[in-house]
């Protein structure tokens, strides 16, 4: 399991774990065309999935 802060920092889509709470506090964070909303969310193991942070940054992410 992971922390999506964690999760979208590792890939690329954000430069910092800050950054990433920052983006999903105003609502830019996505995960398969959902918006996250909770800063703490954990992604399991085995997760295949389109995040998207703001209108350009997308990137398909598979959880091992």
């Amino acid at each position: 399991t992971i922390v999506i802060g964690n999760l979208l920092k590792d890939v690329g889509l954000v430069s910092s774990t800050s950054e990433a709470i920052r983006m999903i506090k105003q609502g830019a964070v996505k995960m398969d065309g959902n918006k996250i909303e909770d800063t703490k969310q954990i992604i399991d193991i085995g997760t295949t999935a389109v995040f998207q942070v703001g209108k350009r940054k997308f990137a398909k992410v598979s959880v091992e």
